[in-house]
């Protein structure tokens, strides 16, 4: 799916008072053991997100096999506990740890053609500033 009509989706989506400030591709790698019981099939198992960054919260839009959009999640920035983000080249990972328990380990697209939507860093700044500023 190319960015312009995610980023329409993700515009839906958000409530009146809340503004869109960015958002990338991202993806869920597949578990290595998951290779090792059923091997070649675990890429079958890769989850695939459109990450929307805005003023009040993370926005979790998750593509089904067919690229479709299929589920949406939000967590306001109190509920996420802490995310640890990494280097890469073309791809950034992150991990995002809830207080519900819950985490959850995403691979943000760097580099890539136009049609990608990519991280930068007005919006990677804005998830490290808004998390660490209410601990």
């Amino acid at each position: 799916m190319d960015k312009d009509t995610a980023k329409v989706h993700i515009q839906q989506n958000l409530e009146q008072d809340d503004a869109l400030i960015g958002f990338f591709s991202a993806q869920q790698p597949f578990k290595i053991w998951l290779f090792f019981l059923i091997g070649p099939f675990a890429a079958f198992s890769m989850k695939f997100y459109f990450v929307g960054v805005t003023t009040k919260g993370i926005h979790f839009h998750r593509l089904n096999l067919l690229g479709k959009f299929s589920n949406h999640d939000f967590f306001e920035y109190d509920e996420i506990e802490n995310v640890k983000i990494g280097k890469g080249i073309l791809q950034r990972p992150m991990k995002y740890q809830f207080k519900n328990g819950r985490s959850l380990k995403l691979k943000a697209q760097l580099k890539g053609v136009e049609k990608v939507a990519k991280l930068n860093d007005v919006t990677q700044q804005h998830i490290e500033n808004s998390i660490t500023l209410l601990k």
